[in-house]
């Protein structure tokens, strides 16, 4: 009987440390991580939508839904909207935001020229999208497209291959 209420203290601990995650949830986090990580080499931590790997090459952060402060994403001035998805390294930086007004994209775009992604501009629009390239004076590649129906932005930066 000890025994038993034993494993039950401890198992009551357990799921309040967790989260209140169900066990299945919690052995799936585990299970994916130790999956991920054998592909990769490296160390993965699932927390909640948001999956980190490091590696002896660096990190990346897949998912979530907060504004990158930091890798590659700190090279990206902030667009007002609601980010759907982030994949974030040293190298890349990927942002999809949802919401965005077409106006509010324009401005944006602006703002992004401000900040110094003018260099070699390729510019092209159409009836369903606007998409602008440029690079910055460090080299840093940036790439907006923006789908007018769905008010989809996807931004992507990077170190550029020179």
């Amino acid at each position: 009987m000890k025994r038993v209420f034993t494993v039950c203290l401890i198992l009551i601990v357990l799921l309040t440390l967790a989260g209140c995650k169900s066990p299945s949830e919690i052995a799936a986090e585990k299970l994916t991580e130790k999956v991920l990580s054998e592909a990769t080499g490296g160390k993965v931590n699932i927390d909640g939508d948001k999956i980190t790997i490091e590696t002896k090459d660096g990190s990346v952060s897949l998912g979530g839904t907060e504004w990158p402060q930091d890798k590659m994403g700190k090279n990206i001035p902030k667009l007002d909207g609601k980010v759907n998805y982030v994949a974030n390294s040293d190298e890349l930086c990927m942002i999809v935001v949802e919401e965005v007004k077409s106006a509010d994209f324009e401005k944006y775009l602006e703002k992004v020229k401000d900040a110094g992604y003018n260099q070699d501009e390729v510019n092209f629009s159409d009836s369903s999208s606007v998409s602008y390239m440029a690079t910055n004076a460090d080299g840093i590649a940036f790439h907006i497209t923006y789908l007018i129906e769905s008010e989809e932005v996807s931004i992507t930066v990077g170190k550029s291959q020179q």
